[in-house]
């Protein structure tokens, strides 16, 4: 299973309360951050959740996730030695846990 963890008390009560979610995002966008923190503990991977849900790579060690109608959730690949491809890049196939660094618009 990947591991979700959060980068603030914040951002850990906005996506495991629902209503903390509806108030700052409506409905649809929390319903819809909700399925996404679900489909990626669905995965064993970080590379099985980019597949599924179209993830985006960006600088550095992070990738994000469009939800609702404008809003981006970021998250980075945490831990250790992260395992990394010849090129220097994350081996997300081999990723089982990432970090909720933020959600902007």
């Amino acid at each position: 299973m990947l591991n979700v963890s959060f980068l603030s008390a914040e951002l850990r009560n906005i996506c495991t309360k629902i209503d903390e979610a509806q108030s700052l995002y409506g409905p649809q966008a929390a319903g819809e951050l909700h399925e996404l923190l679900a489909d990626a503990e669905a995965f064993l991977t970080a590379d099985e959740l980019i597949d599924f849900r179209d993830g985006e790579f960006l600088e550095g060690d992070s990738l994000s996730f469009l939800f609702g109608s404008h809003y981006r959730a970021a998250f980075k690949a945490v831990g250790e030695n992260l395992p990394r491809a010849d090129d220097g890049s994350v081996a997300w196939g081999q990723v089982r846990r990432i970090m909720l660094i933020e959600i902007s618009q």
